[in-house]
């Protein structure tokens, strides 16, 4: 069935209000992740001013990443009773205080609070509430909506990494995490004022016009979810590839300076990365309404591994330079079709919230990656355990998505 609004505009349209919803989804996603994607850019100012240890300062990321996903589960539930709108308000306003106080930052627990605590709040309100809403605008180009809505997340990092490299060479760290707050700010009055909820239908009207109205609410709440494999397949394979994605996120920048590539270079590694992110995760999508969205997250996770492999390897700058191609390209392939399982798989019933909930399992595997990362750097002088500990977590990822089966028939 094709999904249409009360003015009966088809989805396959570019005058689809879901168009808009995906643009401003976008727009929400590149703001809050661009910022978390730049955090490894200010890693390498924080720890030459201030003298604090990479674990440290992992670990300061390591708290928002656990904290935000629980917070995530809960701006889930929200968005399915309340809408976006509200939410994103929040969550915008929270990445901007946060950026504003942390160039006030002197001591550790201060980075915890302002980082840890106050942004990921804001994140919280951003991913899980996005994602859901351009999921219920769609049906049969919900695959590509959501590839253009997580293109987002690679927008973010292909512009604030480089961009936060160049402002911390030209102004310092503390001024510029004032002027990514401001920009957060101005960038939310758009996003808020345009995205809203997909109208659903009430059973009455779905009896006379089920073939012409907005998709009716169908499929299985989170508890019924929670009761098959499928659920817990989904919940290990997403915590397993962030867990191998993220630890190298946070340390590619600390990795590349060490390696001799000045703070912008490092920073554009970093961009690299996230534009050629935008490529696999729009490629994805599309390619998922097609030939399924299991067949090209297995054969994402296959094309990450490779590289991280090739990182043992990587003596010269110009190979970090390939790497972060490759790498780009295999990390936001399945960064932009995950998000669609739980729709898929479970129906539309309980979509925030379930997503809300897998995304607690991420959080924890982007907890633990950077963290464990940085104490092993601290501890033998290098990042070769980091990469074994990657190469095992995305290997993980690859065994638990064969338990990843229909649940109701509707699974493409």
């Amino acid at each position: 069935m094709t999904s249409q609004t009360s003015n009966h505009v088809s989805e396959h349209s570019i005058s689809y209000y879901g168009w808009t919803v995906t643009a401003m989804a976008f727009l929400a996603n590149m703001i809050g992740f661009g910022i978390v994607y730049a955090y490894g850019v200010f890693m390498v100012a924080l720890a030459s001013e201030l003298g604090w240890s990479r674990s440290t300062l992992s670990g300061a990321f390591s708290f928002y990443a656990i904290f935000h996903t629980v917070l995530a589960f809960f701006a889930g539930r929200f968005v399915d009773k309340y809408g976006p709108r509200i939410i994103l308000a929040i969550g915008g306003a929270c990445i901007g205080l946060s950026m504003v106080l942390m160039c006030f930052a002197n001591s550790i627990l201060e980075l915890y609070i302002f980082y840890g605590g106050i942004f990921s709040v804001g994140i919280a309100a951003v991913y899980t509430p996005a994602v859901t809403t351009v999921s219920h605008w769609f049906n049969e180009k919900r695959g590509l909506a959501l590839g253009l809505n997580a293109a987002g997340v690679g927008a973010g990092s292909m512009i604030f990494s480089p961009l936060s490299g160049w402002l911390i060479s030209s102004f310092g760290w503390r001024k510029s995490y004032m002027i990514l707050g401001i920009i957060a700010w101005i960038a939310y009055i758009p996003i808020v004022k345009f995205i809203k909820q997909m109208p659903m239908e009430s059973e009455e009207e779905e009896s006379k016009t089920k073939q012409e109205t907005a998709i009716p609410i169908k499929g299985l709440s989170l508890s019924e979810a929670s009761k098959t494999g499928t659920f817990w397949g989904f919940c290990m394979a997403w915590m397993m590839i962030v867990l191998a994605l993220w630890s190298i996120i946070v340390h590619i920048v600390p990795m590349a300076s060490d390696r001799g590539l000045s703070l912008v270079t490092a920073g554009s590694l970093a961009g690299l990365i996230g534009a050629s992110s935008i490529i696999g995760r729009i490629s994805a999508g599309f390619l998922s309404d097609r030939f399924g969205r299991k067949n090209v997250v297995i054969t994402a996770f296959l094309l990450q591994l490779l590289p991280t492999i090739w990182l043992f390897y990587l003596t010269q700058p110009w190979m970090l330079f390939i790497f972060a191609i490759f790498f780009g390209f295999s990390t936001g392939s399945w960064a932009g079709v995950l998000p669609a399982f739980p729709a898929d798989y479970f129906g539309n019933r309980a979509t925030g919230a379930i997503l809300g909930f897998v995304i607690v399992f991420a959080g924890i595997g982007v907890g633990i990656g950077p963290y464990l990362s940085g104490v092993m750097f601290d501890k033998y002088g290098s990042y070769n355990m980091m990469i074994l500990l990657c190469i095992a977590a995305n290997i993980a990822a690859l065994v638990s998505s064969f338990f990843i089966r229909p649940v109701m028939g509707v699974n493409k």
